[in-house]
């Protein structure tokens, strides 16, 4: 009979620990040599169904070449209630991490994310107010070190009444990233020297200072243009605003901006009061504009106290495909009719469509300087419904079968729409958001579609939801507990 003494259990307890120190340490060898591995050769596959997250060709050679940093700050946070701020905050932070991910180089990423929650982090928010002059949730701001442009939720999805029908993420950042890396910003001119209304002035019925931030938020440099004082609109012009003139233009301010649209491929919008005069006549007759010189009347359901207008009625066409989709209204004051000119010159190049029509109760008084109780009367007064602002377009066609777009011209027959006082009414600042982008293709520049949302709703009665509840908290462990006795028996046995 062999005896082991102290020694060879020492020997053997030793043996034993040295031998489990060395697993451990070969374990946490291979994990570590395998997740350096997976940091050097891996692949990314984007597993849902529409490819939400795979990023376009056309993105990627982007960011391929990206040679300045780009930050993204998002102030989004989701709250854990699985509502469309949740949908948002994964659709963003799925995109970005792609857009993240494809800018990466050797000497590190020049596309940079950062989420704020502004509530939890108010020291970091106060940077960011200070630096970017806002301090709200649910932004995205895109920016460099000379330029920044912000996005707002409703930028990113594509709805249709009020419920999001696709999310075009990849389409509207990469705008935002070619708009923070470009040369320049896009530069709107208010024209001024005729009263007319200013971005800058706080006054809450003749004032645009609230648009004004809207546009400088959107990355737009706003300048102001006496035509008096120059002999062309400025090369840098994307687009050219005529707000509410008091006094009509000269005529040769007309010719400028005459030749400014017909020559330069130039971008005019134009919003014209009624009762007011503004010289450009020949200019809209040469574009294939009427204004009518009556004020909109309406004694229906769509008239406000005061004679405030609301509009329902809009024409397929991007500047008001939106509102069309969501049903969202317009409220306005004095309205005049502004329409295509039945008597226009001949020209194929030029299309002239109607964006916004009033209701079928309206009509145009021609009377209405009088002081007299305004009723319609069919020999005098235009008939609505009524258009209140149009379009007027010029494609060059070249022999090789292309249009070339030339100039673009919008003109509304109401300012108030934009002021201090209405610009926060449901649809008057994304009406005319969508018109200034329409007008100097903001958004249009990359040819991305939106992709749509599949939204899958499973509907149970009350008994099929009490046998789903029966079956996950007593069938399924039961089994489990069953399998785990079987395997006690046989191990026994």
């Amino acid at each position: 009979m062999i005896m082991k003494t102290k020694k060879d259990f020492a020997y053997y307890r030793w043996s034993n620990i040295l031998n489990t120190v060395l697993q451990v340490v070969l374990t946490l060898v291979f994990f570590a040599g395998a997740m350096h591995l997976g940091s050097k050769f891996f692949w990314r596959i984007d597993l849902t169904e529409n490819h939400r997250y795979s990023l376009s060709a056309e993105t990627l050679s982007y960011l391929e070449n990206l040679d300045t940093t780009v930050r993204v700050i998002v102030t989004i946070a989701p709250d854990g209630s699985m509502d469309e701020r949740d949908q948002l905050y994964r659709d963003v932070r799925g995109l970005l991490r792609e857009y993240e991910y494809a800018a990466r180089s050797e000497s590190g990423s020049r596309f940079q994310v950062e989420f704020v929650n502004i509530f939890q982090q108010r020291q970091r928010a106060q940077l960011i107010a200070s630096e970017f002059g806002v301090e709200q949730e649910d932004l995205i701001i895109f920016a460099t070190e000379n330029r920044q442009r912000i996005l707002f939720p409703n930028d990113i999805y594509v709805t249709r009444d009020r419920q999001r029908k696709s999310f075009r993420g990849e389409q509207i950042f990469t705008s935002a990233l070619l708009d923070v890396t470009a040369e320049r910003p896009q530069t709107l001119y208010f024209v001024t020297g005729h009263e007319e209304m200013r971005f800058n002035d706080p006054d809450p019925y003749r004032g645009l200072s609230q648009l004004g931030d809207a546009l400088w938020q959107r990355n737009f440099k706003l300048e102001y243009l006496d035509l008096k004082t120059v002999d062309r609109v400025p090369e840098d012009a994307d687009l050219v605003l005529l707000i509410a003139p008091r006094t009509p233009l000269l005529s040769r301010e007309e010719e400028i901006l005459r030749r400014y649209l017909a020559n330069d491929a130039g971008r005019l919008l134009a919003m014209i009061d009624p009762r007011t005069r503004h010289g450009l006549g020949e200019l809209f007759y040469e574009w294939g504009i009427q204004l009518d010189d009556v004020v909109v009347m309406d004694d229906g359901p769509a008239s406000l106290p005061g004679g405030d207008l609301i509009l329902t009625r809009y024409a397929e066409h991007p500047i008001t495909q939106s509102l069309l989709s969501n049903h969202l209204p317009l409220i306005v004051g004095f309205s005049r009719s502004v329409r295509e000119d039945p008597g226009r010159p001949l020209d194929d190049s030029i299309s002239v469509q109607p964006l916004i029509g009033t209701s079928d109760t309206s009509w145009g008084e021609r009377s209405y300087r009088q002081d007299i109780a305004f009723v319609f009367d069919p020999d005098t007064d235009l008939a609505g419904p009524l258009s209140i602002a149009s379009v007027s377009e010029r494609q060059i066609p070249s022999q090789l079968g292309i249009n070339i777009p030339g100039g673009r011209l919008v003109v509304f027959g109401t300012s108030d729409m934009i002021t201090n006082n209405r610009i926060n009414s449901p649809g008057n600042l994304t009406l005319f958001l969508n018109a200034i982008n329409w007008m100097v293709d903001r958004d249009t520049m990359t040819n991305i579609a939106p992709r749509p949302i599949d939204r899958i709703q499973l509907v149970l009665s009350r008994d099929e939801i009490r046998r789903l509840r029966l079956t996950l908290l007593g069938l399924l462990p039961g089994m489990m507990a069953l399998c785990g006795v079987v395997v006690y028996w046989i191990r026994r046995k």
